[in-house]
């Protein structure tokens, strides 16, 4: 009984934290002048499902606080885990799908940056091949 309280609460202790630090990571990024703004929509939308989790975990924590509270009945006890197991799911799926977005987003930050590399080798290139031609026009 004592471990499900304590469980409860490091759960919503965690929740608390994490909240707290996802908002503090959002206002840095809004008071961020340099972010352009494809930069500004993916941390509000990163925020968002990392907030999401994050209040889930919560909900967790309160919902294995109040288990002495369950009659233990069967159905009463099956619908309780299922909701537990409910939020167990969307947590994994906010994850996944910040992961998967946080990976897109970087992808395409290399590709870009790829692409910025590529364009300044090929401008030093016709430049010294500028300067090549002009050296052996002056000779």
């Amino acid at each position: 009984m004592i471990a499900t309280y304590i469980v409860s609460l490091l759960l919503i202790g965690l929740s608390g934290a994490l909240l707290d630090m996802h908002r503090r990571s959002w206002h840095r990024a809004q008071a961020n002048k340099e972010l352009a703004p494809a930069e500004l929509r993916f941390a509000l939308s990163q925020y968002r499902r990392r907030m999401q989790a994050s209040g889930i975990i919560g909900v967790l924590g309160v919902a294995v606080g109040c288990e002495p509270l369950i009659p233990h009945e069967p159905v009463a006890f099956v619908l309780y885990l299922a909701s537990i197991l409910g939020a167990c799911v969307a947590i994994v799926v906010l994850a996944a799908m910040d992961a998967w977005s946080t990976r897109q987003h970087f992808a395409r930050l290399s590709s870009e940056q790829l692409a910025a590399e590529v364009k300044l080798a090929r401008e030093l290139r016709d430049a010294h091949a500028a300067e090549d031609l002009a050296e052996r026009s002056s000779k």
